[in-house]
């Protein structure tokens, strides 16, 4: 498994679904989604909490009780369902472990597709909490 890369050096931009301020532990705002099991007939794994997204992958929180496999398929609000590999894996508290992902589905539409329906909470998160460094830019 790969180390987080530094904000400078992402290369999409990355939507923030919680505070950057407040240990990743505590937070308690994000997205939920479901975490399945690649392949055909794959079963459901876990929820999810979505804590970050780009086009490139994503940050979530899962139960720490949960085994994740490397390769999962993601899906938001019953629609959208997307292949990912678990690129990072960090645990945060006794219940808890953040997990990176990249996504590998080739569909960049789709994915397009989810960032946008997606990053409306985010901005909208930012704009109730009065502040804007919830959404940042990666070079």
């Amino acid at each position: 498994m790969v180390a987080t890369k530094p904000e400078a050096s992402r290369k999409y931009l990355r939507w923030y679904f919680s505070a950057q301020s407040q240990p990743v532990a505590i937070q308690s705002k994000g997205i939920a989604v479901k975490l399945w099991q690649s392949g055909l007939f794959g079963s459901q794994i876990c929820q999810a909490v979505v804590k970050d997204m780009s086009l490139g992958g994503a940050g979530l929180l899962a139960p720490l009780a949960k085994t994740v496999p490397d390769i999962v398929m993601v899906e938001y609000d019953n629609q959208f369902k997307i292949k990912a590999e678990v690129v990072y894996r960090r645990q945060v508290s006794d219940k808890l472990v953040f997990l990176g992902i990249s996504w590998l589905d080739a569909k960049r539409e789709q994915r397009l597709n989810l960032l946008r329906r997606l990053s409306k909470k985010a901005y909208r998160a930012s704009r109730d909490a009065g502040a804007t460094d919830n959404v940042t830019a990666d070079e």
